[in-house]
């Protein structure tokens, strides 16, 4: 369904929507810490030309960040993400994945892992990010790294965004859910998902609601319309541990900014902000 090669989807719809989240929910965070360990589970290589064999294969930055990157709203989260995707890329000529994002809204003092098993990715990200200090790059699977490092009592700022092309990928995500308490209590977790068939994704939250985790915030974003065709129609994140009342509203407020810009069309279901 998805090509694992980030660079076919960077700056898509739901890079989009990722992207303005872990920015503002790692800037949250640094309000509140001298220092964040953050892991990258599935980093890709962090920067997507977009003249290039793969973003220009599918061309689907153009309905995601080129659909938003002139916003004239008022919402703060969303101008913000702009800001700095315009410092980052000062020629705009490639669109920032998550670890090129981090890296440069990071502080010295935090400790940044980025997690890449597959080595012409791994290799890319090592030279994208050789100069900042604070970065190591490790070449593994993320889900066993986070799984060797993390204990209820250590604090970490996880992003988890595989590419669900493997049935294993849904398993590891709720293995993860399954050991919060035994392992991730004090870490802050933001798991990405897509959104191919609805009713399939029903039944996915559905069976995460059952699971009864406390303070699970779920988002999210359709983008088209339901129907038989084989696409990723949207996408959705799972944020876990994060306790500050003003997330919800300020992801609702976000959310609604995004489906009116980004949605194909008028008879696309509305997004979602919920506790599970």
């Amino acid at each position: 369904m998805l090509s694992y090669k980030h660079g076919f989807h960077a700056g898509n719809h739901a890079d989009v929507l990722k992207h303005i989240v872990l920015i503002y929910l790692y800037n949250l965070e640094k309000k509140h810490n001298k220092s964040i360990s953050y892991v990258d589970t599935h980093s890709g290589n962090g920067i997507y030309k977009y003249i290039s064999r793969y973003m220009d294969k599918n061309k689907e930055y153009k309905y995601g960040i080129k659909k938003i990157e002139k916003y004239s709203g008022e919402n703060n989260l969303i101008i913000n993400y702009l800001k700095k995707l315009k410092i980052i890329s000062k020629n705009n000529n490639f669109y920032p994945g998550s670890p090129c994002i981090i890296s440069n809204i990071s502080h010295n003092s935090d400790k940044l892992f980025f997690c890449e098993l597959h080595k012409n990715e791994y290799e890319s990200l090592k030279i994208n990010h050789n100069k900042f200090t604070n970065v190591k790059i490790i070449k593994t699977d993320g889900f066993k790294y986070i799984d060797k490092v993390a204990y209820n009592k250590k604090s970490f700022f996880i992003l988890i965004d595989p590419s669900y092309e493997i049935k294993e990928d849904y398993e590891n995500i709720n293995y993860i859910l399954d050991n919060l308490e035994k392992k991730y209590e004090n870490s802050k977790i933001i798991i990405w998902y897509p959104i191919v068939n609805y009713s399939e994704n029903d039944l996915f939250i559905e069976n995460i609601r059952k699971k009864g985790i406390g303070n699970l915030l779920n988002i999210e974003l359709p983008i088209m319309p339901n129907d038989e065709e084989k696409r990723m129609k949207g996408s959705g994140l799972l944020i876990i541990n994060f306790k500050e009342k003003k997330i919800l509203k300020d992801l609702k407020n976000l959310v609604k900014d995004l489906h009116f810009y980004l949605k194909y069309s008028e008879d696309v279901y509305n997004p979602k902000v919920r506790y599970l």
